[in-house]
């Protein structure tokens, strides 16, 4: 236990004389100083460690008292804040913050959470690991890159400024959700939180960061994912007939995510289909997609509800929508679809299960359209690897999580085989 002493420099001088600090961890490590404040050896109380109560010194005793207060203060304060139990660093921490109190130090200016990062990347391009003595592999360093371009793009859509602090739990939560709508399965998101917890570690080890939200049992992989909708074909019967001609946003919404829910596409991909991706293979008309996701190419027959959609709007697509504004009109459309079935779900909030009602309209989102056209097409028969095809999904058993049918759809689906149809 530090303890923390008074006394005058010089006690048998004639004039003021500086107060000086003694702050004690043990009988040889010790941390001393200069207050920078003065007094006469006549008004010092040795004993109580202040100023006398003399009328010579009214002005002043009050002053100086309270500041020796507040440094007394300052000291316990952040030797109550280091993260070490170790002695010898803790006096050597507390002696930099005290000539920085007292201005005998310049504070260094402390790099944000992006400039950390970039100067980490750039660091790590020619970083050896100690475990195998190899450079650290390229691909990291991209996972690294890849890390940053989804914090950037997750600030911007939720409006959730990104800097040391504000990377706690509910920057977890929200973070999980912002990655399982671009559906990303869970040992991707896994990773992405992994590297955080890289950066957040190696800014605290370098006394950059003093947020330690990211150690907690909570910060970790992600078990489960949040609860998603998808829309049946009477439902989406529905949306396509709703008249929207008085309103061109939602009708231009409506048609884009109509687009979505019959080719399978993901938003970053129908929402930037034109003319040009429309070939004709053998008298079949198909759609030629670039997946921006994964870098490779798919083509997928063009349904009679796309195609409907490409003659209303003149042999070509709906115009281009932020993914936000597309959203905000889906809640629209829904409603007024009537697609109002109130859907009871649980997930988690601020690490705790809690349980929501919500009417079916409001849940509707751009990824909505992805999870509906794999749903269907399953629940039609559609043999799943040709839908796996066509959504990306690389092993049958995340494509059957990822699509939402209950256990009596499912059962319908079954019945319908030539299993159960023996007389």
């Amino acid at each position: 236990m530090a303890t923390l002493k008074y006394y005058i420099r010089d006690k048998n001088s004639r004039k003021e004389t500086s107060i000086n600090y003694r702050i004690n961890f043990t009988a040889t490590k010790k941390v001393r100083g200069s207050t920078k404040l003065k007094i006469h050896p006549k008004f010092w109380d040795a004993e109580k460690q202040r100023v006398r109560n003399r009328t010579e010194v009214s002005q002043i005793k009050d002053a100086i008292n309270n500041k020796l207060i507040d440094f007394e203060k300052f000291v316990f304060r952040k030797i109550n804040s280091y993260e070490t139990s170790i002695t010898d660093e803790i006096a050597e921490f507390l002696n930099d913050d005290i000539l920085i109190y007292f201005g005998k130090k310049k504070v260094q200016k402390k790099l944000t959470f992006y400039e950390f990062t970039n100067i980490f990347i750039e660091q790590s391009k020619g970083r050896i690991l100690n475990s195998n003595k190899k450079p650290l592999s390229g691909r990291t360093i991209k996972e690294y890159e890849r890390t940053i371009e989804l914090l950037k793009d997750f600030e911007k859509r939720n409006n959730y400024p990104i800097y040391f602090e504000s990377i706690n739990l509910e920057f977890y939560y929200s973070f999980i959700n912002y990655l399982e709508e671009k559906d990303y399965s869970l040992n991707t998101i896994g990773k992405f939180i992994k590297q955080i917890k890289v950066f957040m570690n190696e800014a605290t080890e370098q006394g950059l960061n003093e947020n330690l939200s990211f150690r907690s049992k909570k910060f970790t992989k992600p078990s489960s994912k949040s609860f998603q909708i998808y829309l049946n074909e009477k439902e989406l019967e529905k949306i396509i007939e709703l008249d929207l001609k008085e309103n061109t946003t939602l009708d231009n919404a409506r048609d884009l995510f109509i687009i979505g829910a019959y080719t399978g596409l993901r938003v970053s991909d129908f929402n930037n289909l034109s003319k040009n991706n429309i070939e004709i293979h053998k008298g079949q008309k198909i759609l030629k997609v670039n997946v921006r996701k994964t870098n490779s190419s798919i083509s997928i027959p063009i349904h009679p509800k796309v195609e409907e959609i490409i003659k209303k709007r003149n042999g070509d697509f709906p115009k281009k929508m932020a993914d936000q504004q597309i959203n905000l009109a889906l809640k629209t459309i829904g409603e007024k679809a009537e697609i109002n079935e109130k859907i009871t779900y649980t997930k988690i909030k601020g690490g705790k299960e809690i349980t929501e009602t919500k009417f079916k309209y409001d849940m509707i989102v751009n990824h909505t359209a992805r999870r509906s056209f794999c749903t269907n097409a399953y629940l039609n028969n559609m043999a799943t690897l040709d839908i796996m095809a066509i959504s990306g999904h690389t092993s049958e058993k995340v494509f059957l999580n990822y699509i939402k049918i209950s256990e009596k759809e499912r059962a319908i689906k079954i019945a319908e085989n030539s299993f159960f149809k023996q007389k």
